[in-house]
C-alpha cells in the first residue's frame, strides 16, 4: 500500500535542521495590502523561520489597513503560512499590534493568534522588551487628523506613482518628523524604567541597532523597501539586526525562482 501524502501543513523531516538555529526572530511593518510590500520575499522568509526558529514575533502593522480587497494573492499567501504555524506545539507565534492593525478581535481571528500590546522574551540568557514604538509618537497621537490625511494621500500616490516616488515621501515624512530619533529614545527610557536592557520597536521604517544609557535599542524596519528586508535575530545571548535573503539562502531562492520560470514557460 503506497504512503499516504503528507498534509500540506507538515514539512518534510528530511528538510528540517535539527534544531532551530534561532530562538527569536522579529518583523515588523509588513503592511499587507500596500502597493510596496514585499510579499514574496516575506512568504520565502517566513516559509524558512517556521523551521529555524522556536519563536516568531510580527511587531506590528502587518496590514496596511483594514481594507481588505487591497490584499492580492501573495498577501494572502503570507497569511496563510502565518495561520498554519500559530498552533503548533513546537513553534510559537506572537503579534504585537501596530497602529494600522485595527481592531485586535478582528485581527486576532483572521490570523488565529493572540494579540498583544507588548512582550518580554525571555530565553534565559538576554530579555528582550518588544512593542510597535506607536505608542511614542506624538505626530499620532497629538495630530489624528493630520495623520489620516497624510495616509490617504500616500494611499493615491502609492496607487498612481511608482514604487520608488511613495517609499521615497514615506522615508522623508518619517525623518521629517524626527520620529527615529524621539522613538529610539522614548523606547530605551521605556525599557529602563522597567529594568531591561534590550528593547525593540518597528512603526519608524528605519533599520538601525544603537546604546542610549546603558539600554540596547533596536529596530526592525519595514518590508516595503527594497530588499534586503531587515528583521531581528536572537541566539542565546546575542541580538542582531540581519537582513532577507540570508547569504547562505540566496543561491537556493535563486535556483528555486528560476526552475518556477521555466515550468511556467514550459506550460505556455
Amino acid at each position: 500500500m503506497p504512503d499516504s501524502p503528507r498534509p500540506d501543513h507538515e514539512p518534510d523531516a528530511d528538510l528540517l535542521p535539527a534544531e532551530p538555529s534561532y530562538d527569536c526572530l522579529i518583523i515588523s511593518d509588513l503592511h499587507l495590502g500596500s502597493d510596496v510590500c514585499q510579499a514574496k520575499l516575506l512568504e520565502e522568509f517566513l516559509e524558512w523561520a517556521a523551521t529555524h526558529t522556536r519563536m516568531l514575533v510580527i511587531n506590528g502593522d502587518i496590514f496596511d489597513d483594514l481594507n481588505f480587497k487591497r490584499l492580492t494573492k501573495r498577501h494572502f499567501a503570507c497569511l496563510k503560512v502565518i495561520r498554519r504555524n500559530s498552533d503548533r506545539d513546537d513553534f510559537r507565534l506572537i503579534w504585537v499590534r501596530g497602529n494600522h492593525d485595527g481592531p485586535a478581535d478582528i485581527v486576532s481571528h483572521i490570523v488565529g493568534v493572540e494579540i498583544l500590546d507588548e512582550y518580554v522574551y525571555r530565553n534565559g540568557q538576554v530579555e528582550l522588551l518588544i512593542l510597535h514604538g506607536d505608542q511614542f509618537d506624538t505626530i499620532i497621537t497629538n495630530y489624528r487628523l493630520l495623520t489620516a490625511i497624510g495616509c490617504g494621500l500616500f494611499y493615491y500616490i502609492q496607487k498612481w506613482m511608482p514604487h520608488r516616488a511613495s517609499r521615497w515621501i514615506r522615508r522623508v515624512s518619517k525623518r521629517f518628523q524626527r520620529n527615529s530619533q524621539l522613538i529610539e529614545h522614548r523606547a530605551a527610557d521605556y525599557a529602563r524604567g522597567r529594568g531591561i536592557r534590550h528593547v525593540t520597536c518597528g512603526h519608524t521604517h528605519m533599520p538601525m541597532s544603537s546604546e542610549i544609557d546603558g539600554v540596547h535599542y533596536y529596530n526592525s524596519g519595514t518590508w516595503t523597501e527594497h530588499p534586503p528586508c531587515p528583521f531581528i535575530a536572537v541566539r542565546g545571548g546575542e541580538i542582531r539586526l540581519e537582513w532577507w535573503p540570508l547569504p547562505q539562502e540566496q543561491a537556493p531562492l535563486a535556483e528555486e525562482a528560476a526552475a518556477t520560470t521555466g515550468s511556467a514557460a514550459f506550460d505556455s
